[in-house]
């Protein structure tokens, strides 16, 4: 037989799930709501929707704790997979930017005035701006990396590597869960730590850490096969576990098996598509939504698992045809997906525990294409959500009178926003030896 490592065990395990009727998810739901604490929802409960504004969600945002143990916090990474259009998202007050879009660009009055900032939201943002108004959301405007690429795939590999030049084996959130394991968890990798939804994030990728990765929450279930029972597949994993074997690496796989088991059935509480939406993303094979991903997320967090980070990838960001309606579309489904989220967790009472940073690997060119789209530009747009967050700022900005390749130039390094969120989510040095060089200090945070 070829030795199975435990990495490829968990690989493997990663794609499935059980679904909400399942034996080995019923038995562990109900032992898990027994052992649930009091005041927190358990694993199997889906969290109703809360019936508050906007405006007083931000405000609870505001009010959260900024100070719990490190170890209690959570970082959720927002990819807007494709390449955001950084100028419709956050739209400069400027007259190069209404010459250069004749067509797709959108007029001062349909804009959302954000106080203090020279800057106006796309309208379909509209339900974020409290949390602007109350101080708990920032922008970072012409962000990049380092010798921005305008390519998809080497674009990508450097904002998840957080490595300029040459390519990373690594993440760099992958890199943060190794310098912490140590002192988070003796050593002792735990998938459920980090957990990928969307679809697998190489921004997870470590040495000695793995991540679970869930492409598609509706499609959430054990692999069994047709007419194979589900019952019978579990006990069989489980009797395969219960004598260890002589040689290491299958023994590895043997007591993975369990956890593996315990994984599959909470995630899957978490998952089910009795959660999901009716709402469809308006690109065609995108996957799921904002609103589905960040449900999930909202759930998982709630469960108090010991998950760190999150990732949630939603993609159709590549606009470079028919963008008005598309990227409207889009935007919508982020605003709705982070106001439920942030709606699940003050019902969980987990809001203070939780920061949110959005992602998109380049922005667009300023000058619309002939297709009413926009072409692959270079410095693009980041988003910070959270109750340590220096609210109601732009930092950087759009130089538009000094385009790099047909786009904005970079006026901020995205490792300066990465430092700022992992000095936050803690661990025993913070953000330090994450990169090889320290980025330069953004002060996106309060304390």
């Amino acid at each position: 037989m070829m030795p199975i490592s435990r990495r490829a065990f968990l690989g493997g395990a990663a794609g499935t799930a059980v679904a909400g009727g399942g034996a080995w998810a019923a038995l562990l739901r109900d032992s898990l709501e027994a052992a649930a604490p009091t005041g927190r929802p358990s694993p199997a409960t889906t969290l109703a929707p809360v019936t508050t504004t906007t405006t007083a969600l931000a405000e609870a945002v505001a009010s959260s704790s900024a100070r719990l143990p490190v170890t209690d916090r959570v970082l959720v990474v927002l990819e807007m997979d494709g390449g955001n259009d950084a100028l419709n998202t956050l739209v400069p007050a400027v007259g190069r930017y209404h010459d250069a879009r004749p067509e797709i660009g959108l007029s001062d009055g349909q804009l959302i005035t954000l106080a203090g900032a020279e800057y106006g939201l796309h309208p379909a943002l509209a339900d974020l701006t409290p949390f602007w108004e109350v101080g708990t959301m920032s922008a970072i405007a012409g962000v990049a990396m380092p010798q921005q690429s305008r390519s998809h795939f080497t674009a990508k590999d450097a904002w998840w590597s957080g490595v300029g030049g040459a390519p990373s084996q690594t993440g760099w959130l992958g890199r943060w869960l190794d310098l912490s394991l140590d002192a988070e968890r003796n050593g002792v990798d735990d998938p459920l730590r980090a957990i990928a939804l969307g679809g697998g994030s190489p921004a997870l990728v470590g040495v000695q850490t793995t991540a679970t990765a869930i492409r598609d929450p509706a499609a959430f279930t054990l692999a069994t096969g047709p007419g194979v029972d589900e019952g019978g597949l579990v006990e069989a994993f489980l009797a395969t576990a219960s004598a260890l074997n002589a040689e290491p690496t299958l023994a590895a796989a043997q007591q993975a098996i369990p956890g593996t088991l315990d994984a599959v059935a909470l995630l899957a509480a978490a998952a089910g598509s009795d959660n999901l939406s009716a709402y469809e993303n308006p690109t065609p094979g995108a996957g799921r939504t904002a609103v589905d991903l960040l449900s999930t997320a909202a759930n998982i967090i709630a469960m108090g698992i010991g998950t760190r980070v999150l990732t949630v990838g939603v993609r159709g960001f590549d606009t470079h045809a028919d963008q008005v309606e598309n990227h409207q579309a889009l935007l919508h489904d982020l605003a709705s997906g982070l106001t439920s989220f942030f709606t699940a967790l003050e019902a969980s009472g987990d809001l203070d525990r939780v920061m949110v940073i959005t992602t998109s690997e380049f922005g667009r060119q300023i000058v619309e294409n002939g297709s009413a789209g926009t072409d692959h530009g270079k410095g693009g747009l980041q988003f910070v959500f959270g109750p340590s967050v220096a609210g109601g700022i732009v930092h950087g900005g759009y130089d538009l009178g000094a385009l790099d390749d047909g786009g904005v130039p970079p006026a901020v390094d995205t490792r300066s926003v990465y430092r700022s969120a992992l000095e936050w989510l803690g661990g025993p040095g913070g953000a330090d030896g994450v990169f090889e060089e320290d980025p330069a200090v953004l002060e996106l945070l309060t304390a």
